[in-house]
């Protein structure tokens, strides 16, 4: 089951590569001012929470949904709204879950959704203004266009190993560790294709 979080910050237009991304989500939440980026795909959240710190106007909008739909935190807390948000997923069974926005704005909300990818519990899509980023583990294949520019960065403290075809600079002989970077990769045609033999990356391309 898939689950869908919009959170704060910039996101993208509703581009056909993102609804076709987006389109198969059983649950929709929306974190604290995602909301508004939900407005913007013209999507009703199943869920909003979050301590609204940054929704203007909450009270007056709140009230347009149902209040068992509502989860409303303290400012003082111990988790980003985008985390209650990937917490509250995967206790309704989510096993897929995917972030759109979080781009612009404060740099530390943008690096803690970053090292969400870090953690047991973790998106595995993360849609931004312009680019999309994947939790990339076991075998992994995406469509691409010839010449589309793919970065790609380990996230696994032991060590990255992976076979992969597709690329301009394959990746079959590399040893990776947090720290190393592969910038600015080129897709040669139609897909690319990656199997991590250990650890996982998190791949960065464009959006169409």
């Amino acid at each position: 089951m898939t689950g869908l979080i919009f959170t704060g910050g910039e996101g993208p237009k509703p581009k056909k590569e993102i609804l076709e991304i987006i389109k198969n989500a059983s649950i929709t939440v929306a974190a604290d001012s995602g909301l508004n980026l939900a407005k913007k795909f013209n999507i009703k959240p199943d869920f909003i929470l979050g301590d609204m710190d940054s929704l203007e106007n909450a009270d007056n909008i709140l009230k347009k949904y149902p209040k068992e739909s509502v989860f409303r935190y303290e400012k003082d807390k111990d988790f980003t709204d985008t985390e209650l948000a990937l917490s509250f997923l995967k206790e309704k069974g989510c096993d897929k879950i995917i972030i759109i926005g979080g781009w612009g704005g404060r740099t530390d909300h943008f690096l803690g959704i970053f090292y969400l990818f870090f953690r047991e519990i973790r998106p595995d899509i993360w849609i931004l203004k312009e680019e999309i980023a994947w939790n990339v583990e076991g075998k992994f294949l995406l469509n691409t266009t010839m010449g589309e520019v793919i970065s790609l960065f380990p996230l696994s403290t032991k060590g990255c190993r992976m076979k992969s075809s597709g690329f301009k600079w394959e990746l079959d002989s590399l040893d990776w560790k947090v720290g190393d970077a592969g910038i600015s990769n080129v897709a040669l045609g139609n897909k690319i294709e990656i199997e991590m033999t250990s650890g996982r990356l998190l791949l960065i391309k464009k959006c169409f």
